[in-house]
């Protein structure tokens, strides 16, 4: 067999194009006798362009060099008017997961989504948390073990509010570094939405822990409006009638006006369910920003007229039980003597987050130290259910799906699996 020349052979390398040139034709005689004189042409690949010049007219005005500084001209301007622009250049390198940084997807969210949303402060901290170990990573780097690195990374840090002894501070929990990754997740894909990644990477969350949904009994219900009066629970004080360990010690005599706002607090949360933040919020006159009481109604709107309802946080108007309603238009009678537009305040000013004075009213009551403002919810919850409240009427009032509902709280009704007790004799 003989052997393929270098020219044949399967990996020969095709030449690189010369570019746009001259060449010299050679003249020739056609088949009816006459004779064609060397002419230039232009050659460009596969592509020849006469142009009717001879050797004397190489150069010079019209000559064949001019011809090709044209042609070479006219290619150019061709190539550039197809050329992607600036703008264009930018949008693809926005869809682009190489090329786009985690600094500038999480700046975007900031700016944009983040700052509509009911709470856009908390999603701020979360954004500034998250910064600092994402900003010199691309979208690319976002992937299982990233995501499992930065929750381990984050749960050896020490919780930022016990900056007296940051060192045996607790650490935050692999929940809390959950959040700030699903901030991370919903940051990304509002930038997908936007500028349409080829590739959008996925964020991979740790485990959700199971909420014990654990509520009050009345008995505690009642330790904390005690501790809300300005009262402890001294556990080693003994009794002088009873000589039983344990009994009420009186706080200061400013701590019951310093809790007023904490009594109002507690009270409207388990008579309403509403959440923490709906309850604080609240005002006394309607406000297109902030929940309002109507008492003239009789009712709570937790949503403001200027927002919308989301879909797992549903924010219904809510009717105040004849107890609370009565608590209720005496506390608006004080405000309004002292020109206070706003439910739950301090000292006139309103209070937004009620979280260190719950915590102590329930270390003063003698409670554990995991129940939380939102217990309240869960406590008003379990109370519908324990009086056999009508199962959609119990939603509705706490705003939540009648799914949720009894998947979480449907256990406490009296009549729960009756018709299968019944069965078994």
């Amino acid at each position: 067999m003989g052997h393929a020349s270098e020219s044949e052979g399967p990996l020969c390398m095709p030449r690189p194009s010369k570019g746009p040139r001259l060449y010299l034709r050679k003249g020739r005689r056609r088949p009816d006798g006459v004779i064609i004189p060397d002419t230039y042409c232009i050659r460009d690949g596969t592509v020849e362009i006469g142009t009717g010049c001879g050797p004397d007219r190489r150069e010079g005005p019209g000559g064949a060099e001019e011809q090709l500084a044209l042609y070479i001209l006219e290619k150019t301007a061709v190539s550039d008017a197809f050329a992607p622009t600036d703008i264009e250049v930018e949008r693809r390198r926005k869809s682009d997961p190489d090329q786009v940084y985690v600094a500038e997807v999480l700046a975007e969210y900031a700016a944009g989504p983040a700052a509509r949303l009911s709470d856009p402060g908390k999603e701020a901290q979360f954004i500034a948390t998250l910064l600092p170990r994402w900003e010199d990573k691309v979208l690319t780097d976002v992937r299982r073990s990233s995501c499992e690195a930065y929750v381990q990374e984050r749960i050896e840090d020490p919780i930022k509010s016990y900056k007296k002894d940051p060192a045996n501070a607790p650490r935050v929990s692999d929940q809390t570094a959950r959040r700030e990754l699903e901030c991370l997740s919903t940051a990304i894909g509002k930038w997908h939405e936007e500028h349409h990644l080829r590739v959008a990477p996925r964020v991979v969350l740790p485990e959700k822990s199971e909420s014990p949904r654990d509520s009050l009994t009345r008995h505690q219900a009642a330790r904390l409006l005690w501790a809300s009066m300005g009262w402890r629970w001294d556990a080693k004080a003994v009794h002088p009638r009873t000589g039983e360990p344990g009994r009420w010690v009186r706080l200061s005599t400013s701590a019951r006006a310093n809790r007023l706002h904490l009594r109002r607090f507690i009270l409207m949360s388990l008579y309403t369910g509403s959440r923490s933040g709906v309850t604080a919020a609240a005002l006394w006159e309607e406000s297109p920003a902030n929940p309002w009481a109507n008492l003239d109604a009789g009712v709570m709107y937790r949503r403001a007229r200027g927002t919308r309802d989301k879909r797992t946080k549903r924010k219904p108007v809510v009717k105040f039980p004849r107890r609370l309603l009565a608590h209720m238009a005496r506390w608006r009678r004080q405000d309004e003597a002292a020109g206070i537009g706003c439910v739950i305040h301090h000292g006139g000013v309103q209070v937004q987050r009620v979280k260190k004075g719950f915590a102590a009213c329930v270390r003063d009551a003698g409670l554990g130290h995991e129940i939380t403002p939102h217990y309240l919810r869960h406590t008003c919850a379990t109370w519908l259910m324990e009086r056999n409240v009508e199962t959609w009427e119990a939603a509705g009032f706490l705003g939540m799906s009648v799914t949720t509902l009894l998947k979480h709280y449907g256990h406490h009704r009296p009549d729960y699996q009756d018709g299968v007790h019944d069965k078994f004799g």
